[in-house]
């Protein structure tokens, strides 16, 4: 897995392929800090779903509080596989009756400090989620739009066409590899997941290329 830097102009990418879809909802919150765009989120699911190869940062801490115990959180590893998150996240959704799910977990900046790339983690957690989906349709997806885990759960629900709201804090703010906050455009973060949505490639797909 590759660090894959994600400082380029998101301007340029064409959206050809990428379903308009009046049912993915990109907005901001009225605060421009993280915390309270996290309790939004957590309040606004069934159920939030963590993925982080650290569970303990400050960010995880607040989201599992938040979130309460309508909270399953995934550490990933080298040995982690998707097939086998999907499984628990299944058995946790058909226990609890959840239709919807927060997808939150780590950033960027700190997925890239163990070798995790924005594309990596996109591809995963779509694999995740659409082997769930294809047994236990999931109704609705929020997250917070940060980059890392939360946009890779955008990516994943505008791929599978499954309706979603994207609350960023105000001013469209994510953090990047250099730690530092930027605000932006609601039509740049809009390109951003375009980009990824166009990028991503399926398991079934990733194997077929794999193989003599």
């Amino acid at each position: 897995m590759g660090i894959f830097v994600l400082f380029f102009r998101f301007d340029i990418i064409s959206n050809k392929g990428i379903l308009k879809m009046e049912n993915f909802i990109l907005q901001e919150h009225k605060s421009d800090k993280y915390g309270p765009r996290t309790y939004h989120n957590a309040n606004s699911a069934d159920l939030t779903v963590a993925f982080a190869v650290d569970l303990h940062t400050a960010g995880e801490v607040l989201t599992h509080k938040a979130a309460g115990d309508r909270y399953i959180g995934f550490q990933l590893t080298d040995e982690t596989t998707s097939l086998e998150l999907a499984r628990q996240l299944y058995r946790k959704m058909k226990s609890m009756n959840a239709k919807s799910l927060n997808i939150a977990g780590n950033g960027i900046y700190t997925l890239s400090k163990h070798n995790c790339s924005q594309q990596f983690i996109n591809e995963f957690v779509y694999d995740v989620l659409s082997r769930v989906h294809e047994h236990l349709p999931i109704e609705k997806i929020v997250s917070g739009g940060q980059t890392g885990v939360d946009i890779a759960g955008a990516v994943a629900a505008k791929k599978l066409n499954i309706p979603a709201v994207i609350t960023f804090p105000k001013g469209f703010m994510q953090r990047f590899e250099d730690k530092r906050d930027i605000f932006q455009t609601k039509e740049a973060v809009e390109e951003q997941i375009n980009y990824w949505v166009n990028a991503l490639v399926p398991s079934n797909e990733r194997k077929a290329k794999n193989t003599i």
